[in-house]
């Protein structure tokens, strides 16, 4: 019987190759080779269970922040005209397929942050300016958006706030948590798991409670948030790339302090992912693909795991 643990760690091993950490190794064998990156991946994931950790984007789900303008979409383009209620198309009818066109803010459902989305380009002469105004996210790596999937437990203090506030996660729930599970090690991904988009994320009206109640009607808790000395502890220990299933990675009542003590870093986060639960406290594999968009300081992404399949997640 084959382990979890080999599985897991076959796939790891074979996307750290393609990363580049070994690249010379690669450059050297022939594209048939057996032991090819592409060889390893693919038998590794016969053994393995993909998560999808991104929320669906729709108008009718609270995937935008509040004070930010709504996703829209429209249909072009159909595959013949169609008559509507009030005249003969709903869209243009000349191409043979489906198209829609969309308004979208780039801080949307499930979202990357990039530094120069909170510090501002360095001789801007405006507070907290700095070397990493200039990285937008067209100007990163993808290789910080991938790597060991770590999930912090955060459950407990899910809507432990008074109104229009945030439960924090504070560094010691960081270090109460290495104490149980071992150190975080440089270029494992932390991700924060709460509960609140499984809980939360619903067709409107239902779905105000996300965001709109706790940011603008402040008549309910917000989403758990790392303070700024979290983010402080975490970079000191190479974390580089976390995630966590609210709407922000700061607190409800004001998140710039957070945002800054990360991204002048360099570091980089998820926000509003989903799923979190089903993935193990370690042995899992994340990425992240964002749109690739010049000067962007965030990107919608598509957020995925892996994990060996039939492993449970601390949720289930």
């Amino acid at each position: 019987m084959k382990s979890r643990g080999g599985i897991v760690m076959r796939v790891l091993l074979a996307l750290f190759l393609l990363t580049g950490a070994a690249a010379w190794v690669i450059g050297a064998r022939s594209p048939g080779a057996q032991g090819t990156v592409g060889n390893t991946i693919s038998a590794a994931m016969k053994d393995a269970e993909v998560v999808d950790l991104s929320v669906l984007i729709s108008e009718q789900l609270p995937a935008h922040w509040p004070t930010h303008a709504p996703f829209q979409r429209w249909t072009f383009n159909w595959f013949k005209p169609v008559k509507g209620p009030y005249s003969d198309n709903y869209a243009q009818s000349v191409f043979p397929y489906y198209g829609q066109r969309y308004v979208i803010d780039e801080h949307t459902g499930t979202q990357l942050d990039c530094p120069a989305h909170f510090i501002p380009p360095e001789g801007s002469g405006l507070p907290f300016a700095g070397p990493m105004g200039k990285m937008t996210c067209d100007k990163m790596s993808v290789t910080q958006w991938l790597g060991p999937a770590v999930v912090v437990d955060v459950r407990a203090i899910l809507d432990k706030a008074p109104n229009g506030k945030s439960p924090i996660i504070t560094p010691q729930m960081i270090r109460d948590w290495e104490a149980k599970n071992g150190a975080l090690q440089k270029g494992e991904i932390i991700l924060f798991y709460s509960g609140y988009s499984d809980k939360y994320y619903k067709p409107f009206p239902e779905g105000n409670r996300l965001a709109f109640e706790p940011l603008i009607l402040q008549n309910k808790p917000g989403w758990p948030a790392p303070g700024p000395e979290t983010m402080e502890y975490l970079n000191s220990k190479g974390i580089k790339h976390l995630g966590n299933d609210g709407p922000s990675m700061g607190p409800v009542e004001g998140g710039q302090a957070t945002h800054v003590a990360g991204l002048k870093y360099g570091m980089t986060w998820d926000e509003l992912l989903t799923n979190v639960g089903k993935l193990p406290v370690r042995g899992a594999f994340y990425i992240a693909l964002p749109t690739k968009i010049v000067d962007g300081s965030g990107a919608t992404t598509r957020a995925i795991a892996i994990k060996t399949r039939g492993q449970k997640g601390i949720g289930e």
